[in-house]
């Protein structure tokens, strides 16, 4: 009842005209979620310290990617386990912090971090204390939606990552639609922006492995409603492709993935090794600039028609001419 009774203070609100902006801009108000273009980053964790050049994705923490204007993180939890070595010579201090690590291996606050497929490569720290940062920026900007796109790499249950949602107070912000999943995969009646703000469920969350919205109900299956165009783009790229890549059947679900980044990739005994590419080689190459993303976008055009394209996704998205935000822009039909 209560959620009715905002839904129709909301609905009232844009009847009589919107003056306050929603994601920076008053058109985007009265749109589906699913009808907006948000910046995005790729790894959104994945930057220094430490300066791990084949592992790093971006050059600015989480909290200067929220002030520069990214909404959406792709971000990859992995469980914690410990390790031999925390890096120093003291044998008396590595076995304690080997003990530590062991004892918080099942506390969910502990154990689950962000990292880059193990957290032996870049290890940034637990969830909660990322989730604490959006937190403190989403409490600070009522008008802002953000959305999360989780890479489960340890197949987490979402009751797992549910710990550092509500010790963070991100949890709050959550949404949990009220239809359920169609065999269709699309059509959904997503929520205006204004109406996420009016309820203050302005935070999205996508998860791509072991989602069940029976267990957290915000926490949502990637693939029931989100599509992404393919991600192992290697360099040189001249021309970025859009077909639908995940989830394979090829049937279009309600949000689209533009993956806008690139690997270098190296063969060792007939095996394809993907790293991160350089912020040297992005400006090298322009990849992040309005030309190189416009031009991908009018391929999507061609493959998709005037479907919005949800998440345009860069690596290093500071590097260049401000593409990412012109793009986005463009797409939204706003001014920049």
């Amino acid at each position: 009842m209560l959620k009715r009774i905002v839904w129709l203070v909301a609905s009232a609100a844009m009847v009589l005209g919107q003056s306050e902006p929603c994601n920076g801009h008053v058109e985007l108000c009265a749109r589906p979620y699913n009808n907006v273009s948000f910046a995005c980053t790729h790894n959104s964790y994945s930057s220094p310290p430490p300066n791990a050049l084949l592992v790093l994705n971006q050059e600015n923490s989480i909290e200067q990617q929220l002030n520069d204007g990214i909404r959406a993180f792709m971000l990859d939890v992995v469980r914690n386990k410990p390790v031999a070595t925390d890096g120093t010579s003291n044998i008396f201090n590595t076995i304690a912090s080997w003990f530590s690590r062991a004892k918080n291996a099942d506390d969910p606050l502990e154990s689950v971090h962000l990292c880059h497929e193990s957290c032996l490569l870049i290890d940034k720290g637990p969830l909660v204390d990322s989730l604490t940062v959006i937190r403190e920026f989403m409490d600070a900007n009522p008008r802002e939606i953000i959305t999360f796109i989780i890479e489960n790499v340890s197949g987490f249950s979402p009751t797992d990552l549910q710990p550092s949602f509500e010790q963070s107070g991100i949890a709050s912000y959550a949404f949990a639609p009220e239809f359920a999943p169609e065999s269709s995969h699309s059509g959904y009646k997503w929520p205006t922006l204004n109406e996420l703000i009016a309820q203050n469920t302005r935070l999205v969350v996508f998860m791509d492995d072991k989602a069940d919205v029976t267990l957290v109900p915000y926490i949502l299956p990637e693939w029931e409603y989100v599509v992404e165009i393919p991600y192992a783009n290697v360099n040189p790229v001249t021309e970025f492709p859009c077909n639908q890549d995940r989830p394979y059947d090829g049937v279009p679900r309600d949000l689209v993935v533009m993956n806008h980044f690139v690997y270098n990739r190296a063969t060792l005994a007939g095996k394809n090794i993907d790293t991160p590419i350089s912020a040297k080689q992005v400006e090298e190459h322009a990849y992040n600039s309005l030309d190189s993303l416009d031009k991908h976008w009018q391929t999507c055009r061609s493959v998709w028609g005037n479907r919005v394209l949800n998440f345009v996704t860069l690596d290093f998205y500071n590097i260049g001419d401000g593409g990412i935000f012109k793009l986005v822009d463009q797409i939204n039909g706003v001014s920049t």
